[in-house]
């Protein structure tokens, strides 16, 4: 190290250049990281050049380690092609070959520019000597770190930073280097490194000279990509051209050669608590193999040669040792464990800080070494600057770094390299292992090789079960045709690159005549020369199948016609013999506007035939596709073009989906799809091919097509199952019977099998031939079910009935289905839920509901569970989320999920792929989704409680009316989701029908954020306010008529599938075609339900778990089923709310808003459904015949009334009537004579009440407003403001997001207020355009309250404006003149109004069930007393008991003053009469009482209920003098104490010999009833004694 004090004679030295090679002795890690007494200078890390573009971008450890200066030291940046990297190129050259003469010699003649020289090293330490190149110090440059401190005072840096290359030539491992190209921002790992380097004896050591803020490209704002000074990032270095020297010699000479690890360091501030080492081959490369992670069963690898606890109990006071799994993490793409020898423990995933993606260095090394290949040659080493340990004994950053040691040096790290010793001692134990232990173990013998031959003629696919070998080199693959002269051909690493990969389950092999017979076999090798046995033989040709049938073969010789008016460009056409898929010598090329036909041998296709087409799109045109045709039909599909194609003449399910450029094979189930369009087979006789392009503006693409062939021959044959059981004894007293099973199982084309038997109580077996013991608990019969799978992928199904002697039922059995989960996004973001709370919080609130409710939950799960795959290249909203979230699910009681979805794809084929094993691992039955249609298609079949349900899942939301290509819906050979038509959901549903005992269609479909099945929405324009007032409908029949295909069922066409068919037709039709439930997705809100045919439709479940920030997506439902062996027998609902992004039940009034709401949508579907105002549950009706139906009477009146303005004429306003909860609205059945005009409303903002039911709506944000349970006009709770005459500004609370307003409908604003020395009180509605800017308007309720008021009801009319889309509600309190304000407000809300009525006559009939919450009406006469309208409630379904419950805001008050009074009465309450002395005072919900005069004031609330039966409740408030004391609570007489004689005065008050005074009463209620009982005087006598 330099300090001032020795400059002058520095400077002396190193301005004299020396022509020899410099020879130094010491340690190397003092000359690198320390003292070196005998080095022309030392600690050479501390003369790194140093730069910061921002403070705190990059973490550098504290300010006394070194405080990082611009202008320290130089960076000179090399361009691309420079000669100096190609003179650098020769240095190390030389260098690496040992020739120091050669490289002093080119470093002498460089020593002007380049400042660099040679150093034989001899190391006193480790008796090694090391060849070093290593820049000179230019002293004038001076690092003051601490102007306080002139011990950190650093003299010297670079010129040219390029940085240091060590080589130990007489390595014992010349195949390791290590690398630190961060030594400024990544500080620890220079010492962690150097350490890795000497203790393994690696070849090489590189280190930059330079850290990575230095120089960058000054665009924008700096990260760390934009680094110039980074080698890892910027290519052009010297750095990367030693570690290609290196390397380069190394690739492909031994095995594990070469092998570099490149240190960096992190800082757990900015990073989520991480483990300590995090090792990647790489952030690109998940195949993460040895030496990271040995993905045999040998655990070879450098985490399992790790020891149990690398940090060992009180080594740094730490009160407990560490284990392994704390101490690593990896990044890896299956599983990794460290194995003990007694368990197996995971290792976490490393989700960060695997390595720059453009890593230089990697990408270099990596383009040259298989990926594929056992060992990693590339090691991505992380280190934790401060390990998580140290943070949690408390070890302060001074302790940590060694503070006061300075300059920083080798010295201050003792305790951070201690730390790593565990990691290099293990990297050192394994390659010991690697290099010492012999491996004469063959790999062994491979299993369930089979073979398959591909579309394409001259390719056959294997597939097999991978063997795994620690050191595994390649499989090797014999092919031969098996006659006398034909010699067997081999193919291994070097024919396919992918045959290293050691868990490889299948290839390709090309250039194989698949229509002849091969035998072929595959055996293992491994890096030591072991060979395995070969497998058995198997052949290409398997039985059952034979050769496609070539429908088409171009050649010079066909006619080739014109389709006539469509082919435009007739010449632009030829055949060609250049561009041709393999094994084929023509192909026809289209490069024109041009439509072409050819003619074929007529041949008449059948269900089944499937037809193979290959074709190669070098450019886009609008349209490129085939078509199939007779003399009066046709068929047409598009493989690629920009253009969005009408269905009705099109099939564009593979257009967009490969690449262009290459030869691409289309499966099209022409069978099928000629059914499904013309309703019958029909003879085809031609090929139409199809390249059109109508812009004349741009030129047309050009597309090849090669031979059409017949495929169905050599399909894939599904197995066909059946089952045999015998039942044994019952033994003894635990009523248990044995059963053997027997499957039988016929398949032509597969060798191997795997079962899933559910034996129908719950339990299930994968074997064969299983023995089950049921235990005989059980009314009714067990159905059986056995699903058996082939090779090829391809289902079979076997179901039996097994009886049993009788036990108690188990029936009913219950399903819950509840809406779409969406678990990424914001969940996973940093402040999301799932980062903080854990997945399971998301599912916690609901749990006793769903999964602990239910024998079966069901749900549609709208993410792919995975972090793999690629966006959709189109599609402008994609999401995923962690694997790991699927234990959500699991905790959540999930059982059966549909992935029928148009997010199934938003990380295409891997994510989807990945998503599905996941969730079969977990146990989670999914259907809906594939890699082709077979796949999206299958059936989810459970056996529970002896029945069997099958879940039959689809959607029509291709993403076709977009244009997002490839499109979502799946192909024969294409992946996606199972395309939603009428022709398919018969299919589905007949391939069960002899399966299952239950059904259930679930359907992703419908209209976004529409509110009832519509018709046409795909041709909606959304508008710039969103879609969620688009109208749909629900009274409509769903589809337009046709009137060449008219309305009956016996005129039903198969061209429905072309969507004429829509939302509520073809959820009729499922019904109608055997399904037993219809449940959809995808709207995001909820709809209504409707029973047709009996049977149950709902139509929207809404969100369950999602993160829309649309209020009208936060209301959803929990739909509860029972069945027994005759169906589906009852459906609930629970109302749920999505609260801050968390699900939770909604209780109260709320939870009754959102079933009134789903009552009012199912009306309109032509269903009942039963609301409990009390339980909070809705009873769907499915029987109306059985309905039960009554009546309830109740009036409603009013005093508090405006004046207003209507049709030019003078009329008052009475404010908003709340109307009576039981049941609804059915009938006005008179009024006064002067009402003259009436309106029914519903309340839109269903949280108005404050009160804790689920949801938290209200912005609260700031101090200063609360929602508090001391004052409120009704319920528990009441927002509250304080302000004072120093508060800066007013207070608004208003709603967290916008509301949707119908602008064509009047609205009013309404609620209680209460003040005390307030100013300026109002309640506002704000409108806008949109869900976010700026608002049209606010518009108050006309009172503005200042001063103290008692509670009182507010309401104002909103004037009507066109361009409203949405609405918020404001509470607003200005600041006092003086003193402190307080305003209360509860009750506030919107009201949405029916068209204003004019009334003629009496009864007026309203349609019910509804959603109404309020009427208000007109009367065109000022009224000195109240007025009332005589009103009738329908209630459907069965009734609660009446019990009167009145309540109060305060039991207290100081006459004079109001009481005001609340009713929480349960049952069908219709009138509520408040009296005081049998007089009435008050009606309805809320009531007030003025009392002028101290004393107690019994009041009685009388409820009536249906046929008149009545209850009364009454309740005791106290109203004191003013200036008056109240007695302690139980002192009744107040002579300071608690006595028996207190006790005696309530004794004397129950028997009514004694009148309580008023301060008497409230010390002898105890309990709060607002009465004097039995009750008050046990606790009197157990408080006196």
């Amino acid at each position: 190290m330099l300090k001032r004090t020795t400059l002058p004679i520095l400077l002396l030295v190193l301005t004299i250049l020396n022509g020899d090679i410099i020879y130094e002795e010491g340690a190397i890690s003092g000359f690198v990281l320390g003292e070196s007494p005998n080095s022309s200078y030392d600690n050479w890390i501390s003369h790194v050049t140093e730069g910061i573009v921002e403070d705190g971008y990059n973490n550098y450890g504290p300010d006394w380690l070194d405080i990082q200066t611009n202008g320290f030291g130089n960076y000179d940046r090399l361009e691309e092609n420079s000669p100096t990297l190609d003179y650098w190129e020769t240095i190390f050259s030389a260098f690496v070959n040992g020739d120091t003469t050669q490289v002093d010699s080119l470093l002498q003649d460089s020593l002007q520019s380049f400042f660099y020289e040679l150093v034989i090293f001899q190391d006193t330490v480790y008796s090694r000597t090391f060849h070093i190149i290593r820049e000179q110090l230019d002293t004038s440059y001076i690092d003051i770190n601490d102007p306080g401190n002139a011990e950190d005072d650093v003299v010297g840096a670079f010129r040219n930073g390029w940085g240091m290359f060590i080589i130990n030539p007489n390595a014992e491992r010349e195949q390791v280097i290590i690398q630190v190209p961060h030594p400024c921002d990544d500080f620890i790992a220079p010492y962690v490194a150097l350490d890795l380097f000497l203790q393994v004896d690696s070849y090489a050591f590189m280190i930059n000279g330079a850290g990575r803020e230095v120089l960058w490209t000054g665009v924008g704002n700096f990260s760390n990509s934009k680094s110039l000074s980074d080698p890892s990032r910027y290519p052009h270095t010297v750095f990367q051209k030693f570690q290609e020297n290196v390397t380069g010699p190394l690739i492909n000479t031994y095995p594990h050669h070469p092998l570099v690890f490149a240190i960096h360091s992190f800082d757990n501030d900015t990073h989520l608590p991480r483990k300590s080492v995090i090792l990647a081959a790489g952030a690109q490369n998940p195949l993460t193999n040895k030496p990271i992670r040995d993905i045999s069963n040998e655990n070879f690898d450098i985490i399992n040669f790790t020891h149990e606890h690398p940090i060992l109990e009180g080594q740094f006071n730490n009160p407990s040792p560490l284990h392994v799994t704390d101490y690593y993490e990896a990044f890896y793409d299956d599983i990794l464990f460290y194995n003990n020898g007694y368990n197996e423990f995971p290792i976490t995933m490393a989700t960060e800080l695997k390595g720059p993606t453009n890593g230089v260095q990697m990408i270099d090394l990596q383009s040259q070494v298989s990926g594929f290949s056992v060992y990693e040659p590339w090691v991505h080493v992380e280190l934790d600057e401060k390990p998580m340990l140290f943070d949690n004994i408390g070890m302060s950053d001074e302790t940590a770094y060694g503070s006061g040691l300075f300059p920083t040096s080798i010295d201050n790290f003792h305790l951070i390299r201690e730390y790593y010793q565990p990691f290099i001692e293990a990297t050192e134990s394994y390659l010991l292992h690697w290099e010492q232990a012999s491996d004469n173990t063959p790999p062994d013998s491979i299993e369930f090789l089979r073979a398959y031959n591909m579309d394409n003629s001259n390719e056959v696919y294997l597939t097999w079960t991978p063997t795994y070998d620690t050191n595994f080199k390649s499989y090797q693959i014999e092919a031969s045709l098996d006659t006398l002269f034909n010699t067997p051909l081999i193919y291994d690493l070097s024919d396919y690159a992918r045959l290293q990969y050691m868990r490889l389950d299948n290839q390709i092999i090309s250039g194989l005549n698949n229509t002849e017979q091969w035998w072929l076999r595959i055996r293992g090798v491994d890096h030591f020369n072991n060979v395995g046995p070969w497998s058995e033989k198997v052949s290409n040709l398997l039985p059952g199948h034979s050769p496609p049938d070539t429908l088409l073969h171009f050649n010079q010789e066909l006619f080739i016609e014109s389709i006539a008016s469509e082919d435009i460009n007739p010449g632009s056409y030829t055949i060609d013999s250049n561009n041709t898929i393999p094994g084929n010598s023509y192909t026809f090329t289209l490069f024109g506007n041009s439509w072409k036909a050819i003619q074929i041998d007529s041949f008449t296709p059948d269900s089944l035939t499937t037809l193979q087409i290959f074709t190669k799109t070098d450019s886009l045109s609008e349209i490129q596709a085939i078509g199939f045709a007779n003399e009066n039909n046709f068929i047409r599909y598009s493989f690629s073009g920009y253009n969005t194609l009408d269905i009705e003449q099109w099939i564009p399910v593979y257009q967009g989906s490969n690449e262009l450029g290459n030869w691409n094979s289309y499966r099209l189930p022409l069978g099928d799809d000629w059914l499904a369009w013309h309703d019958s087979l029909s003879p085809i006789n031609q090929i139409q091919f199809i390249n059109n392009h109508d812009d004349t503006a741009s030129n047309p693409g050009s597309i090849h097509f090669s031979m059409v062939r017949d495929i169905t021959s050599d399909l894939a044959i599904s197995p066909s199952v059946s089952i045999n059981y015998e039942i044994g004894n019952i033994r003894n007293q635990n009523r248990r019977v044995n059963v053997t099973f027997n499957s039988i199982v016929s398949d032509t084309d597969s060798y191997s099998f795997t079962y899933n038997w559910e034996f129908g109580d719950g339990t299930t077996s994968n074997i064969a031939n299983p023995n089950h013991n049921y235990l005989v608990e059980d009314d009714h019969e067990y159905n059986v079910l056995l699903t058996v799978q082939d090779e090829t992928g391809r289902r079979g199904w076997a179901t039996t009935t097994v009886e049993l002697d009788q036990g108690p039922s188990s029936f009913p059995l219950t399903m819950n289905f509840v809406g779409d989960i969406m678990m990424g996004r914001r969940f996973e973001d940093s402040d999301g839920i799932i980062s903080n709370e854990g997945v399971q919080a998301l599912f916690e609130p609901t749990l006793e509901l769903l999964g602990m409710a239910a024998d079966l939950s069901i749900a549609n799960l709208e993410i792919p569970l995975s972090n793999q795959g690629y966006p959709h290249p189109t599609k402008s909203i994609v999401f995923r989320c962690a694997p790991e979230n699927v234990s959500g699910l699991i905790y959540g009681g999930i059982d059966v999920v549909s992935l029928a979805n148009n997010h199934i794809l938003d990380y295409m084929e891997p994510a989807m792929v990945q998503t599905q094993n996941i969730l079969d691992e977990a146990g989670i039955v999914h259907s809906g989704a594939g890699m082709n249609s077979y796949e999206a298609y299958l059936p989810a079949l459970k056996s529970v409680k002896g029945q069997v349900v099958a879940f039959l899942a689809s959607s029509d939301r291709t993403g076709q009316y977009n244009n997002y290509q490839p499109y979502l819906n799946s192909g024969e050979n294409k992946s996606g989701f199972a395309y939603m038509t009428p022709f398919y959901l018969r299919q589905q549903i007949e391939a069960v029908n002899s399966l299952a005992d239950l059904i259930v269609i679930e359907m992703h479909a419908g209209s976004e954020y529409s509110q009832a099945p519509g018709s046409d929405y795909d041709s909606i324009t959304r508008t710039e306010s969103f879609v969620s007032l688009k109208t749909n409908p629900a009274s409509a029949v769903g589809f337009d008529i046709s009137p060449e295909e008219g309305t009956e069922i016996d005129d039903y066409s198969w061209r429905l599938d072309r969507p004429k068919m829509w939302d509520r037709a073809i959820r009729h039709f499922a019904i109608d075609e055997g399904a037993d439930l219809v449940v959809v997705h995808h709207p995001h809100i909820i709809q209504g339900v409707e029973v047709y045919n009996g049977k149950l439709i709902a139509h929207s479940l809404g969100n369950f778990i999602f993160d829309l920030n649309y209020p009208e997506t936060y209301p959803s439902m929990i739909l509860n089923s029972k069945a027994d062996e005759s169906g589906f027998t009852d459906f609930l609902i629970d109302p749920i709310y999505i609260d801050d992004y968390l699900t939770v039940p909604a209780e109260g009034e709320l939870g009754n808003q959102i079933l009134n709401h789903i009552a009012q949508l199912s009306k309109d579907l032509g269903t009942y459904i039963h609301v409990d105002k009390d339980s909070n549950k809705a009873h769907v009706i499915m029987d109306t015949s059985s309905m039960m139906v009554e009546m309830i009477q109740h009036s409603v009146r009013t005093d508090n009334y405006k004046p207003i303005l209507l049709n030019g004429q003078n009329y008052f306003e009475s404010e908003p009537i709340a109307l009576s909860n039981a049941g609804s609205l059915s009938s006005i059945l008179n009024g006064h004579p002067n009402i003259t005009h009436f309106r029914i409303g519903r309340e839109k903002v269903w949280m108005k009440n404050f009160e804790n039911e689920g949801s938290s709506l209200w912005n609260i944000n700031s101090d200063n407003e609360m929602i508090q349970d001391s004052i409120y006009r009704r319920g528990s709770n009441g927002l509250m403001h304080i302000r004072s005459s120093e508060s800066p500004n007013n207070i608004i609370t208003n709603l967290e997001d916008r509301f949707p307003y119908d602008n064509q409908l009047d609205h009013t604003i309404h609620g209680f207020i209460k003040t005390e020395n307030s100013k300026n009180v109002t309640l506002e509605a704000r409108l806008a355009i949109g869900r976010t800017g700026e608002s049209l308007f606010t518009v108050s309720t006309g009172d503005s309250i200042s001063g103290t008021s008692s509670w009182q009801k507010y309401w104002g009319d909103v004037p009507i404006n066109q361009e409203a889309g949405f609405f918020d509600i404001r509470a607003n309190s200005d600041i006092p003149d003086s003193g402190l304000a307080y305003s209360w407000f509860d009750d506030i809300g919107l009201i949405e109004w029916d068209t204003l009525q004019l009334i003629t006559e009496y009864p007026i009939s309203i349609t019910y069930p509804n959603d109404y919450d309020y009427i208000q009406f007109y009367h065109d006469q000022e009224q000195p007393n109240q007025i009332e309208m005589e009103l009738e409630n329908t209630i459907l379904g069965p009734l609660g008991p009446l019990n009167a419950n009145p309540k109060t805001t305060q039991n207290v008050i100081y006459a004079p003053d109001y009481f005001h009074f609340f009713d929480e009465s349960s049952g069908p309450v219709g009138e509520r009469n408040w009296m005081f002395e049998s007089e009435i005072f008050g009606v309805g919900q809320t009531s007030d009482l003025f009392c002028d005069e101290p004393g107690i004031y019994n009041i009685t609330l009388n409820i009536r209920g249906i046929n008149n039966l009545e209850d009364e409740q009454t309740i005791s408030v106290v109203a004191l003098a003013q200036g008056s004391d109240q007695h302690g609570i139980g002192d009744v007489n107040g002579d300071g104490s608690i006595t028996n004689l207190d006790a005696l005065l309530c004794v004397n008050s129950v028997l009514e010999l004694y009148t309580l005074q008023p301060v008497e009463f409230l010390a002898a209620d105890i309990d709060r009833t607002g009465s004097i009982d039995i009750y008050d005087v046990l606790y009197i006598l157990d408080l006196a004694n």
